[in-house]
């Protein structure tokens, strides 16, 4: 065994010698033979679980963040090295993309620390609680937010002290989990499991970020158990499953992708798409990565939530009559409106903060160029509020306010909110010329 690992401490060394980054790194640290451990003195992570207990970890992370004097590092995260950010937002993007969320749902940032993830999840319109074993982690989270306030209506966020064993939400509760870089540091993985498990609803999914399965015996790791007894646990996915199974979940999916850069030069670009040698060399890169990396998405059934505050499946069919397209100015054109759904997606009424679909307007001059984006909106059921289904159609009377004198274009589409146009989705628009004297 000891043998084995110091042929992997020579090859990621190597390896690192030969790169300006080097390309061997769990959760955004390097290694140097400077830096490894004594491999005759190795932790075993598994017996530093069993001697410590879970409230011990526990304040041994309050301790962490209660004695830090200066927290511009963690407030300014993930901008605090332009070494990390790269990782730090590749991998945000990977799992923020897997998790499937929509605006309005409720994310639990499960170990949350001081919550860059969980400001960044409440920019995008989401319920966040921000969960984590640290009382004085969450104070600098509050910190962050105060210094830098949400734009925009947004809900504000939760936060919640963990105590590492029981989550204080209740059953079905959260749409999504978040774990960015936390779940090694957890020493009842199984019991945090059915926790998370508890807590979900169904249809949920739950997203981790987290380094591979010798992530214990890397010096780093090595180093943080020894100096601060801190679990730096290996993420064995077969393990996670199993014990993910028991907890509820029914399935489990890992994200392959390659978080460092692979350039080619423009004479390799042809190789690249038609060829096999450069591909198998951003293939090497790749594999090369993911065996310190994981991304993994448990489920708790399937996603079930499919509405207009996602762009995809936005289409209508769309017709309009107008009465006339003449009028004297102060008037309005009256006009006679069909219109299907003819997505895969339900049509959120106008109470939906985002995704309410409306029948919108653009107001165009008799050429055709642009006076007014955003010139008429109109509600598809004006005597009740209720959500339109796929394949629905709706019949209807509008009223157009009319501009000043001139000639124009009216051009009609559908809009959601907050989302998108459909036309952006290749949904047609319908174009009427008016005059107003």
């Amino acid at each position: 065994m000891k043998n084995s690992l110091k042929k992997a401490y020579k090859v990621l060394t190597k390896i690192g010698r030969k790169s300006p980054k080097p390309l061997a790194q769990v959760s955004n640290r390097t290694f140097s033979e400077s830096s490894v451990a004594s491999f005759s003195d190795l932790i075993d992570v598994k017996a530093l679980i069993q001697q410590l207990s879970v409230e011990e970890l526990c304040q041994t992370a309050e301790d962490y963040f209660a004695k830090l004097k200066n927290w511009d590092y963690h407030l300014a995260k993930p901008f605090s090295s332009a070494d990390d950010a790269p990782e730090l937002l590749t991998c945000f993007s990977q799992v923020l993309q897997g998790l499937q969320i929509l605006p309005g749902m409720t994310v639990l940032d499960f170990g949350s620390g001081s919550c860059w993830t969980s400001r960044c999840l409440s920019q995008f319109g989401f319920h966040v609680i921000a969960l984590d074993v640290s009382a004085s982690a969450l104070k600098i989270g509050q910190e962050l937010y105060a210094r830098q306030p949400i734009v925009g209506d947004k809900p504000e966020p939760q936060f919640l002290h963990f105590n590492g064993r029981k989550i204080d939400l209740s059953d079905n509760s959260v749409d999504r989990i978040l774990c960015f870089d936390a779940f090694h540091h957890v020493p009842n993985p199984e019991y945090v499991l059915q926790e998370l498990g508890r807590v979900l609803k169904k249809g949920g999914i739950a997203g981790f970020v987290e380094p591979g399965p010798n992530h214990s015996k890397f010096p780093q790791s090595q180093h943080e158990m020894r100096n601060f007894k801190v679990i730096e646990n290996d993420i064995d996915i077969k393990e996670i499953w199993q014990q993910a199974e028991r907890a509820g979940f029914t399935k489990i999916e890992v994200a392959v992708f390659n978080s460092l850069p692979f350039r080619i030069s423009l004479d390799e670009l042809e190789d690249f798409f038609r060829g096999q040698s450069v591909r198998e060399r951003y293939l090497h890169t790749t594999l090369s990565y993911m065996e310190n990396r994981r991304i993994f998405f448990l489920y708790k059934g399937e996603p079930t939530v499919s509405d207009s505050r996602q762009k995809a499946g936005l289409f209508a069919d769309l017709s309009i009559k107008f009465e006339h397209t003449k009028v004297a100015e102060g008037s309005s054109l009256q006009a006679s409106v069909t219109v299907t759904n003819t997505g895969c997606v339900v049509w959120l009424p106008t109470t939906a903060k985002v995704g309410a679909v409306n029948l919108g307007a653009h107001l165009l001059d008799d050429s055709g160029k642009q006076i007014d984006y955003d010139y008429f909106r109109q509600v598809l059921t004006p005597s009740e509020e209720r959500a339109i289904q796929p394949q629905e159609t709706l019949s209807f009377q509008m009223q157009v306010p009319s501009p000043t004198k001139g000639r124009y274009i009216l051009e009609f589409d559908l809009v959601s909110e907050g989302v998108s146009w459909f036309s952006t989705n290749g949904s047609k628009t319908i174009r009427i010329e008016v005059e107003v004297v």
